[in-house]
C-alpha cells in the first residue's frame, strides 16, 4: 500500500504576500485610473468653464450675442465679427465655430465651414440644450470622426474641444453655441504633472500598505508558529511526564524487592564484611532512588509548582553529598563555593531534582574522572548558578535540541530530564542555557529570580 503524501504546510507569509500584492496592485491601479480620469475631466471642465465665462461676457458686453439668432442685422453682425476677431487672435484656439440653434455654422475661423450643417453631433445637441460640453481627443488625418474636424490634423493631433452655450441675458434661453478647439500646452503640462504625482502617490501608498500588512502578518505568523511549537512541546512534555509517572510507579515494586533481599542477606550472618558493605550500599541506593521517584511523582502531579523562598547553597551541598559516592567511584573531583548564595524564588524539591539531573548528566560524560565546579554570581534581579564539567562538551547542533522532549545523546536515554528542567525553570521566571566551558567541557547556567522578602523561606 502506497504511503499517502502529507499535505504541504501552509506558508502564511508567502500566501499572503502573493495574494495581498495582487489585490493591492489591482486596487491601486483601479483607483489610480479612476482618480486620474476624474482629475483630467475636472481640469478640462474647469478650462471649459473659464472659456465659457470669457465668451459669454465678451458677447454680452458688446451686445453681439443676438447675432446667432438674427444674422441678417448688419449692426449686430459688425459687433459680432469684431468680438470674433478677438477670439481668432487668441494664441490657444486652433479653430472656433459659431452655431445657430438649428446647427448651421454662421461663423468660423475656417471660412469654408460657414453655412454648413453637420447632422451627427451629440456634443452640439447637448450644448444647444444649455449644457457645457468639454472633452479631449486626438485627430486622425485620414478619416476625421466629425466633419468640422477636417483640416485640423495638419495643425495638431491632440485637442480640447469645448461647446459653449450662449444664453440671452434676459430670458436665459440658448441663442446659439460657440465651439472652440484648443491645444492648451500649459493645461496639458499641468495635467501631466498632476497625473505623475497621483500615480506616484498611489504606488507609494500601495507599497506602504503592503509592507505594513506583510509585517503584521509575518509577526502574527511568527507568533503562531512559536505558540504552535510551544503547544507541541507542551503536549510532548505532558506525554513524557505521564510516561515518567508510569515508569516511576512500576519501579517501586522491584526496588522494594531489591531492598528486602539486601536486608535479608545483611541479617543472615553468613556474609563477609565486604558483602555486608555492598548490601548497605544497595539499601542506600534503593532509598535514594525511591526518594527520587517520590519527588518525580509529586512533580508530575502538579501542573504548576508554587514558588517559594529557597536558600540554594544548602540544596547544592545536599545534592553533591548525595552524588558523592558515584562521583568518588569514577574519580570525579567537585568543588562548591564557600559563600552562601542569596535566596531565590523556586521550589525546593524541584530545584533539588534539577540539580541532581544536571549532576548526573555531568557524571555520565566523565566515566574516567574529571572535575565538576559549581559557581554563582548575583545581580539586583537574579542569581546565576553555573555547573561546569570537564567532559568532552556538546556539539553546537545538539546543544539546543537537548531541551526537546525525548531527545537524548545517551544510549537508552529517555530525554526527559532537561525538558523538565527547562519547563520548571521557565515557570519560575528564570532561564537555562548550555554553553561551552572556558577551557573544556560544558557549562550549565541556571538564571533564577531572587526571592522577594514576603515569600516564606524553605530549605
Amino acid at each position: 500500500m502506497a504511503k499517502q503524501a502529507d499535505p504541504k504546510a501552509l506558508n502564511l507569509r508567502r500566501r499572503f504576500a502573493l495574494t495581498s500584492l495582487g489585490v493591492i496592485a489591482i486596487i491601486a491601479l483601479g483607483l489610480g485610473w479612476l482618480m486620474s480620469h476624474m482629475l483630467t475631466e475636472r481640469m478640462l471642465q474647469r478650462e471649459g468653464e473659464v472659456s465659457m465665462d470669457f465668451i459669454q461676457n465678451l458677447l454680452i458686453t458688446d451686445q453681439s450675442a443676438p447675432y446667432l439668432s438674427n444674422p441678417q442685422d448688419p449692426v449686430i453682425k459688425e459687433r459680432f465679427l469684431a468680438s470674433m476677431a478677438h477670439v481668432a487672435s487668441m494664441r490657444e484656439p486652433v479653430r472656433a465655430n459659431a452655431y445657430q440653434t438649428d446647427g448651421t455654422v454662421v461663423w468660423s475661423t475656417d471660412p469654408s465651414l460657414q453655412g454648413q450643417r453637420f447632422p451627427v453631433n451629440d456634443e452640439l445637441d447637448d450644448a444647444l440644450g444649455g449644457k457645457l460640453v468639454v472633452h479631449s481627443g486626438t485627430l486622425d488625418a485620414g478619416d476625421p470622426a466629425k466633419g468640422e474636424h477636417v483640416g485640423l490634423a495638419q495643425r495638431t493631433s491632440f485637442y480640447v474641444e469645448s461647446y459653449i452655450p450662449i444664453f440671452d441675458p434676459q430670458s436665459r434661453r440658448v441663442l446659439g453655441v460657440m465651439e472652440l478647439y484648443k491645444v492648451p500646452l500649459q493645461l496639458n503640462a499641468a495635467i501631466h504633472d498632476a497625473l505623475l504625482q497621483l500615480w506616484l502617490a498611489s504606488a507609494v501608498s500601495a507599497l506602504g500598505l503592503f509592507v505594513t500588512l506583510y509585517w503584521t502578518v509575518a509577526r502574527a505568523d511568527r507568533v503562531m508558529r512559536d505558540q504552535q511549537a510551544r503547544l507541541a512541546e507542551s503536549q510532548t512534555l505532558a506525554t513524557a511526564v505521564e510516561l515518567a509517572r508510569a515508569v516511576a510507579h512500576n519501579l517501586r515494586n522491584p526496588l522494594s524487592s531489591i531492598r528486602v533481599t539486601a536486608e535479608m542477606l545483611q541479617g543472615g550472618g553468613s556474609l563477609t564484611a565486604d558483602q555486608v558493605e555492598h548490601c548497605v550500599d544497595i539499601t542506600t541506593s534503593v532509598d535514594r532512588a525511591d526518594r527520587w521517584i517520590t519527588e518525580l511523582v509529586r512533580v508530575s502531579q502538579a501542573p504548576v509548582l508554587a514558588s517559594e523562598r529557597v536558600l540554594p547553597s544548602p540544596v547544592m551541598r545536599a545534592c553533591m553529598e548525595e552524588m558523592a559516592p558515584e562521583m568518588n567511584r569514577r574519580g570525579i573531583r567537585w568543588t562548591l563555593p564557600s559563600e552562601e548564595a542569596p535566596a531565590i524564588q523556586a521550589h525546593t524539591a524541584m530545584l533539588r531534582q534539577i540539580l541532581i539531573s544536571i549532576l548526573a548528566n555531568a557524571t555520565d560524560v566523565m566515566p574516567n574522572g574529571g572535575e565538576i565546579a559549581v559557581r554563582w554570581s548575583a545581580n539586583a534581579r537574579a542569581l546565576t548558578l553555573q555547573i561546569i564539567d570537564s567532559g568532552p562538551g556538546i556539539q553546537d547542533h545538539v546543544r539546543n535540541a537537548l531541551f526537546r522532549p525525548f531527545f537524548s545523546t545517551k544510549s537508552g536515554g529517555l530525554g526527559i530530564g532537561l525538558a523538565l528542567v527547562k519547563r520548571m525553570v521557565e515557570q519560575w521566571g528564570g532561564e537555562i542555557a548550555l554553553n561551552r566551558a572556558p577551557v573544556k567541557g560544558t557549562c550549565v547556567e541556571l538564571m533564577l529570580p531572587l526571592a522577594t522578602d514576603a515569600a516564606p523561606e524553605s530549605m
